[in-house]
């Protein structure tokens, strides 16, 4: 694919975010650093363009300075410090994780990936890192899902508990039991054929993932995953996973009550 040149650095607007490796806007386009990861991941772009799944990014080469060339995706990205995600805006962010998951189940590509290995069998290429920061919404509606980086193989299963973690939000020891068990419900109903309490239960063996696969990649000369842990997000996953295992016991009561109540 040919180069895309680069406009002049003042037509640049550096984009809020970016933990992990950055972006600009430039015009319609985004411009992000590139990776060993990134053929693979524009490979799942274009197959997930090809099978219409909506609202992801089309590559658009490489411009001059070695960054990949996206689409802008327009939308609001929710501001997390004003509350978590309404619950149109998490229903709607599982409709398009179901759909997205029946695509992607028919992609293969060996990689290289970022995202660390699962320890166990894996069974599609998922996006895994679904988080609010990733997304951008038209009212009610999720309209983008970008920051395709860390895809790489997984389950439905674990991409669910990840959605869990922060749309939930698990991670968070101010969302009271009864919240939490009615997020789960409508995230397993949501997407069909999962139990809300085998979500709860996978969310730890997630996040422990990424606490381990964090400094691993780190120690690799991961530069993003290095950031993280000067940042403190790597020791804030200590910290919240924990206080999430702690709660485990009450929202498994809360979600029984859920069950019994609609029964």
């Amino acid at each position: 694919m040919a180069d895309i040149p680069t406009t002049s650095p003042t037509a640049e607007q550096p984009l809020p975010g970016g933990n992990i490796s950055g972006a600009v806007r430039v015009g319609s386009t985004v411009r992000r650093a590139t990776g060993p990861w990134t053929p693979a991941v524009h490979a799942l772009l274009d197959h997930l363009a090809r099978e219409g799944v909506p609202h992801v990014p089309r590559m658009h080469g490489i411009d001059e300075r070695g960054r990949e060339v996206l689409d802008y995706l327009p939308g609001e990205v929710v501001d997390l410090t004003a509350g978590p995600l309404g619950l149109a805006r998490l229903e709607s962010l599982v409709r398009w994780a179901r759909r997205f998951h029946r695509a992607a189940a028919s992609f293969e590509h060996p990689g290289p990936w970022r995202f660390w290995p699962t320890g166990g069998p894996t069974t599609l290429i998922a996006h895994n890192d679904l988080g609010a920061y990733n997304l951008c919404f038209a009212g009610d509606e999720l309209s983008g899902v970008f920051d395709w980086d860390l895809a790489g193989p997984s389950t439905p299963l674990l991409e669910l508990a990840f959605i869990a973690w922060n749309g939930v939000p698990l991670w968070s020891a101010d969302v009271d039991s009864g919240s939490a068990a009615e997020r789960l419900q409508l995230i397993a109903d949501t997407y069909g054929g999962v139990d809300p309490v085998t979500v709860l239960h996978a969310v730890p063996g997630r996040i422990q993932l990424m606490i381990d696969g964090i400094p691993q990649a780190a120690e690799r000369g991961d530069s993003g995953m290095a950031n993280l842990i000067r940042l403190g997000n790597h020791e804030r996953d200590i910290g919240t996973r924990a206080g999430l295992l702690s709660r485990i016991p009450r929202i498994d009561a809360a979600l029984a009550r859920l069950n019994r109540a609609q029964r």
